[in-house]
């Protein structure tokens, strides 16, 4: 059982699943393999966001009043690198997995519960319907897109020869 110390979200995390254990609270998928973690999940998100120099809640407040999604929202943790995740249930509930969907390969039903399968091979069992899977993966690939035109139209505004003479 490999135990982190101090784990930091990257291109390589595919999954974090909050776990009541006596040596961890943490299980992280990575495309290095499975690891464990003392850290919370919450931390672990918040890190991730105050190294890229926001807040977990500074991620979710425009996302909740741009495109209104509250409840279940996703977290754009870094949008220029694409890395952002989405909980499977109300991150309030204790265990809620969170999937950073860069990592995904497949997904399907199996005997009532939803298996993903991710680019390296690890299956990760989620209590979860397919209906609430797929409209996660969606509304966070909306965050990005959206994320994408704003900052594209910003990249074509008159200020930015503005700010080259600066």
């Amino acid at each position: 059982m490999n135990i982190m110390k101090n784990y930091e979200i990257s291109m390589n995390t595919m999954a974090l699943v909050e776990e009541y254990h006596l040596e961890y609270n943490t299980i992280i998928y990575d495309v290095n393999g499975i690891s464990y973690t003392k850290q919370t999940v919450k931390s672990l998100l918040e890190e991730a966001c105050i190294k890229r120099f926001s807040t977990y809640e500074g991620r979710l407040k425009p996302v909740r009043k741009l495109l209104d999604y509250v409840q279940k929202t996703p977290l754009l943790i870094c949008p220029n690198q694409r890395i952002c995740a989405f909980p499977i249930t109300s991150p309030q509930k204790y265990g809620c997995p969170w999937i950073l969907p860069y990592h995904v390969q497949s997904y399907e039903m199996k005997n009532g519960k939803l298996i993903v399968t991710f680019n390296n091979g690890i299956q990760l069992p989620l209590s979860c319907s397919l209906r609430i899977f797929k409209n996660q993966l969606e509304r966070t690939a909306n965050c990005l897109n959206y994320y994408q035109r704003m900052m594209s139209m910003l990249s074509n505004s008159p200020f930015d020869e503005l700010s080259t003479h600066l």
